[in-house]
């Protein structure tokens, strides 16, 4: 198993039986891994510090502006008492909506969906033959997606080969058809060597998008274990989701 997955599944709580002796086996015997476990800890605590720390100076900060307003009158010692049990509400309240409410799917996808270039077909100024494969990737490239799909699904009528779905369900990602996007990225998975990594990705961003959390995580899993593409990105989405 890939040692960063594996520290990764360690976090999450996520081992199992066979893992789990893996993970002490790998401790005591690699010093690299062991290296990178301990700075990962050490990391984790400082982040889980600094949020601790930084809701005890607001909560501080309120106290202190309550008690500024008029610190003699005992009238305020009943009110702070009130206004600071209300913004402990709060702040609990803050803390266990961002703990439980789950990630940003739509800021997950933003920040990291990207249109594949085209690198299956040259579009020059000389080439005046009009074919559907030249209108499919012309209209690709310039972004119109709309007559790129109608163009790539003629297409496929001609030739059924995993490329065109692989650029079919990049124009479909674009038009906001994720559940199209995905069927279609699975049979590139299924029937294609080429864009067969690329495809895993662009299948965990349309479920993404679609706020399937459990095949998303799934499918960077396959991702991560079996190809290099976009693997550290595919990591940094990971621990997003958990």
């Amino acid at each position: 198993m890939n040692k960063e997955l594996l520290l990764y599944q360690y976090f999450a709580n996520q081992l199992s039986e066979s893992e789990q002796k893996l993970f002490n086996d790998l401790l005591e015997s690699d010093m690299d891994f062991k290296a990178q476990f301990k700075f990962e800890s050490d990391l984790k605590r400082v982040i889980s510090k600094n949020e601790n720390d930084n809701l005890k100076k607001k909560l501080v900060g309120f106290e202190n502006e309550i008690k500024s307003a008029n610190p003699n009158s005992k009238t305020n010692v009943g009110l702070w008492s009130m206004a600071a049990s209300f913004a402990l509400l709060i702040a609990l309240g803050y803390l266990a909506y961002t703990t439980f409410a789950g990630p940003n799917y739509d800021s997950l996808y933003a920040s990291n969906f990207e249109t594949y270039p085209n690198t299956v077909y040259t579009i020059t100024r000389s080439d005046n033959v009009e074919t559907i494969a030249r209108n499919a990737f012309a209209a690709y490239e310039a972004n119109n997606h709309e007559i790129a799909v109608v163009a790539f699904l003629s297409l496929k009528k001609q030739e059924e080969t995993a490329q065109i779905d692989f650029y079919l369900a990049q124009s479909y990602l674009n038009l906001g058809k994720e559940k199209e996007a995905i069927e279609t990225l699975k049979n590139v998975i299924d029937n294609d060597i080429e864009f067969k990594a690329e495809a895993h990705w662009y299948l965990a961003l349309a479920y993404l998008k679609e706020e399937d959390r459990v095949n998303a995580i799934a499918t960077l899993k396959n991702l991560i274990e079996d190809f290099d593409y976009k693997k550290d990105k595919a990591q940094e989405l990971l621990i997003e989701l958990n």
